[in-house]
């Protein structure tokens, strides 16, 4: 079974300006059988974007290639 986790993590940015951009990120954990087998890190992303993406991996829009 396809499960996954949303969190946020620290994350420094870097820009031209200096400014250290934004303090944390969404990280996206995918989990088959309750293993994690891959994490994404969302610099920059909406929480949006990682609802859409665990929407995907649970309805088997994304396939992961493992050996």
């Amino acid at each position: 079974m396809k499960t996954a986790n949303i969190r946020r993590a620290p994350y420094v940015g870097d820009n031209d300006s200096g400014s250290g951009g934004p303090d944390s990120m969404f990280v996206v954990d995918l989990m088959e059988n309750g293993s994690v087998v891959e994490t994404r890190n969302l610099p920059g992303k909406s929480r949006s974007y990682a609802v859409s993406l665990v929407e995907n991996w649970e309805q088997g829009i994304i396939q992961l290639l493992i050996d």
